[in-house]
């Protein structure tokens, strides 16, 4: 007799998900999710905080063509390149209605971009924030058709000079005049700045409530669409959530905190504040050589969805949306409500990152799937080796010995003590593997081929 049960590691994740569909609700089915203010932002995105400067112009405008079609840019006022994001967009959209004057474009106007920055802990406090918001807001202003709705964050809750590489007083001693005048240094007062930060975001948000209800402001100006926070503690969300009259909308964090933190997750989920993830391919795609076995069932998935994909459409080849590795780990968080912001130079890398390709990819995963990478990207996350576990339950009125045949010479080696009636044994292997059963007089042989996958258990029962 053989069962086969799947190991279920993350039964909380999949509750992240609202009742709202992630191809939300517009008429051009795109990716976004409807944020506790009514606001709908793209799930996909993509990141250009720690980009060359240079290359942002080139990689704003491939992302903001249809085919790839992003609608979400992160940055951050650290970052220093709010203005040049700014001008890229103005540039690219300038361009699209000089082609469309030549008779080679739409005349339509471009869809709102939304834009994910967030204030550094040295503007942190009241008056400082103030400054920091406002900056970002100039800087990403241009003169140009389309709506930008920013979603203004505060990056860190305080400067903490155990971190390598925050350096409280030393960035307190580069800032501009203008701003130590505005307000205490912040890292002199851990406790407090961040609270009066929001404060100073909760005034800001509501002066752009008009502008958001009207879904279009000021050409060319800004709207704050909402507010929020990234790298918090769960103690300091606590805390905010007592004297907020505005709760936060997002929070920006590791992707290691999905696996790792669940009362966190379960703080947000509980207070409706949508969860946007970054570091997803360092934390989890490049740790492939610390689990190979996990990264082989993200590889086997792959597969499987390219086969599908190819096979829909075979005539357009170079323009079918791909699925990589890459891709089935950004549509599985997509598949649960949880916003991805990667960053890609390379023009292959993008069109992985695409909403089209991972739009694409999670038509595709069924329930059988998802429990898959359920197993697989924890695994990959901690670089922990996964393994299929089997266990034999000795049925037989005498004892028994478990033998393990190698693949290539077909060599029985033995792998267990003398497995008394009644007893369990258990062995960690392979998919395909398999095991041969014996008596001790070995006058019973009994062989056994491991099912399972990686990160899944199966039960052989040895009888007659």
């Amino acid at each position: 007799m053989v069962s086969i049960t799947p190991t279920l590691l993350l039964p909380f994740l999949l509750l992240l998900a609202r009742v709202y569909s992630a191809f939300g609700d517009d008429d051009d089915d795109l990716l976004t999710y409807k944020l506790s203010n009514g606001i709908r932002i793209p799930l996909v995105g993509m990141g250009v905080g720690n980009l060359q400067h240079e290359l942002i112009p080139q990689v704003v405008s491939a992302n903001l063509m249809p085919s790839q079609d992003i609608r979400l840019i992160d940055t951050a006022h650290n970052s220093h390149n709010e203005q040049i994001l700014g001008q890229a967009v103005a540039s690219f959209d300038a361009a699209s209605r000089a082609q469309t004057r030549g008779g080679g474009g739409s005349s339509d106007k471009p869809p709102p971009l939304h834009v994910v920055t967030k204030v550094w802990y040295s503007h942190l406090g009241y008056e400082r924030t103030k400054i920091s918001v406002q900056e970002s807001l100039d800087q990403l202003a241009s003169k140009n058709t389309r709506q930008v709705y920013v979603h203004m964050l505060l990056h860190w809750a305080r400067c903490n000079d155990d971190v390598e590489w925050m350096n409280c007083e030393e960035e307190e001693n580069n800032l501009p005049q203008f701003v130590k005048d505005a307000g205490p240094p912040p890292h002199l007062d851990k406790q407090n700045a961040w609270k009066d930060s929001w404060r100073a975001l909760e005034e800001m948000y509501n002066e752009h409530a008009a502008e958001r209800h009207r879904s279009a402001g000021v050409e060319g100006q800004p709207i704050i669409a909402s507010i929020g926070l990234s790298n918090f503690e769960l103690d300091d969300m606590k805390a905010l959530i007592e004297f907020a009259h505005v709760w936060p909308q997002i929070y920006q964090g590791n992707s290691w905190l999905i696996f790792h933190d669940p009362h966190l997750m379960t703080f947000l989920r509980a207070h409706d504040i949508f969860f946007q993830t970054y570091a997803v391919m360092f934390g989890i795609i490049q740790r492939r050589q610390d689990s190979p076995s996990a990264f082989h069932i993200l590889s086997t998935v792959s597969r499987e969805l390219t086969e599908i994909i190819q096979s829909s459409n075979p005539d357009n080849v170079a323009t079918q949306p791909i699925a990589t590795e890459a891709t089935i780990m950004l549509a599985y968080f997509v598949h649960s409500n949880i916003g991805v912001i990667p960053r890609a130079a390379a023009t292959a890398h993008q069109h992985e990152n695409s909403p089209s390709s991972i739009k694409a990819v999670i038509q595709h995963l069924t329930p059988d799937r998802i429990e898959k990478l359920e197993r697989a990207i924890p695994a990959l996350m901690k670089g922990e080796h996964l393994y299929t576990s089997v266990s034999f339950v000795n049925a037989l009125e005498g004892a028994i010995l478990i033998h393990w045949m190698h693949p290539h010479t077909n060599e029985e080696v033995v792998v267990s003590d003398l497995i008394h009636p009644g007893s369990v044994e258990v062995q960690q292997t392979h998919p395909g593997h398999i095991f041969v059963a014996y008596d001790t007089e070995r006058k019973i042989r009994k062989e056994f081929v491991v099912g399972a996958g990686y990160g899944e258990e199966q039960q052989f029962r040895v009888e007659l």
